[in-house]
């Protein structure tokens, strides 16, 4: 049994380079289907480790309470979201910590050194939510958010660019012409949510922001943040303190027990599973996009191999004019068909993991994850698609007739 394979292998690779410009030619659907399947569920892979990633520096005990962005027309007189709602927020058991959240954009100066930063003001609960930590100087005080001081800390990437390699605490820095002293700078922790990036950003009171610097998104109420950032103690808890936390802003903004709520609260979890699902989507997709590139490669196969049996009827009818059978013909054609498939199959595997290195080394926006089983799962397809789309011109090929095969011009 084996030697008959091997036979019929030596035999197939024969009439493959008999025509090597046709059988490249043929592979090539092959190649670019398996390349194309590898590159996209790698992609696919990278951009759902790469979001799970980022995600999971928030954390999913994360609360977000916030004005809604479509806000009902029914309700007539809402309420902005206030330090009232943060204090009773903290009141509340089972909460860690929550942070007043106003951001906004300065231009800053320092020295000859000009340019924009992207500004957080908060409180000294902004430590607790994110944990974010020191690489020098402290943290503001709450003695110095009461008394609007104007002092600063640093993101990691935001103190490199106006500072190079001098050493920050206690420089005085101009932000829309008012002196700040900075007094910490941040170890690189990436972004905070809501897109706020703390390594290229800036914290400074949330007092000495509206009171001073007329920051937030509702610049006119000088009261208003624009949302609050709470850390709770336990995520299996998280929807009792929902339910807790809804009716205290409820109480605070005196709502009625039949009105409408004001105000929005963000399950940072939602966002992760929602992600999470979309990304996962998106890898499906990729990868059908692949396996219909690498469809399109098999019904070139089958074209091909078709064309094979018709201008090897001669060879056919002479095979079996001395003792071939129809199954050693079918086999012959089959073997062929795979050939060509597992060829087009190995190529496209080498192919697609030298473009995948390629994205994942030189670009930071297209996160790129090789995996054994994408690779695995692609090869068997190619070998797959020879199998399914050969079969039929094999079959054609062994229903010929020694008689009509040798009289075939």
């Amino acid at each position: 049994m084996i030697d008959t394979l091997l036979s019929v292998f030596r035999i197939s690779i024969k009439a493959i380079f008999a025509n090597k410009m046709r059988a490249a030619l043929t592979s090539l659907g092959i190649v670019i289907g398996v390349a194309a399947v590898i590159t996209m569920l790698a992609v696919g892979s990278g951009t759902q480790k790469s979001m799970e990633e980022r995600f999971s520096r928030f954390g999913t005990n994360i609360l977000y309470l916030r004005q809604p962005w479509n806000l009902d027309e029914s309700i007539s007189s809402p309420k902005d979201i206030t330090m009232n709602d943060v204090r009773a927020v903290r009141r509340l058991r089972g909460v860690t910590a929550a942070a007043p959240y106003i951001s906004s954009g300065f231009a800053v100066k320092y020295g000859i050194t000009e340019t924009t930063i992207d500004v957080l003001a908060t409180d000294t609960d902004i430590f607790k939510t994110y944990d974010w930590q020191l690489a020098s100087g402290r943290e503001f005080t709450q003695r110095e958010v009461d008394t609007y001081a104007q002092v600063a800390i640093l993101g990691d990437t935001s103190a490199k660019t106006i500072f190079n390699d001098v050493d920050p605490i206690g420089k005085i820095v101009i932000f829309d012409e008012i002196p700040f002293t900075i007094i910490g700078v941040m170890k690189k922790n990436g972004q905070g949510g809501f897109g706020f990036d703390m390594d290229e950003g800036t914290l400074i009171p949330y007092t000495t922001g509206k009171v001073k610097m007329n920051t937030g998104w509702k610049s006119e109420n000088r009261r208003a943040l624009d949302q609050v950032i709470i850390r709770v103690e336990d995520f299996n808890k998280i929807d009792e303190l929902k339910v807790s936390i809804t009716n205290a802003i409820r109480n605070t903004h005196k709502i009625h027990s039949l009105g409408k709520d004001d105000f929005q609260l963000d399950d940072f979890a939602s966002f992760v599973e929602e992600a999470k699902a979309a990304s996962k989507t998106m890898g499906i997709l990729l990868g059908v996009i692949g396996a219909v590139s690498l469809l399109v490669g098999g019904i070139g196969v089958m074209n091909i191999m078709l064309v094979s049996v018709t201008e090897r009827t001669r060879e056919i009818g002479i095979r079996m004019a001395i003792g071939a059978t129809s199954a050693d013909i079918r086999l012959q054609f089959l073997a062929e068909a795979v050939t060509l498939s597992c060829f087009g199959g190995i190529i496209g595997v080498l192919l697609g993991i030298g473009v995948t290195l390629i994205v994942a080394a030189n670009s930071t926006s297209i996160p790129a994850q090789l995996s054994v089983g994408s690779i695995v799962i692609s090869f068997a397809f190619s070998a797959a698609t020879g199998i399914f789309f050969g079969y039929y011109p094999a079959h054609k090929a062994s229903k010929l007739t020694p008689i009509d095969a040798l009289r075939y011009e």
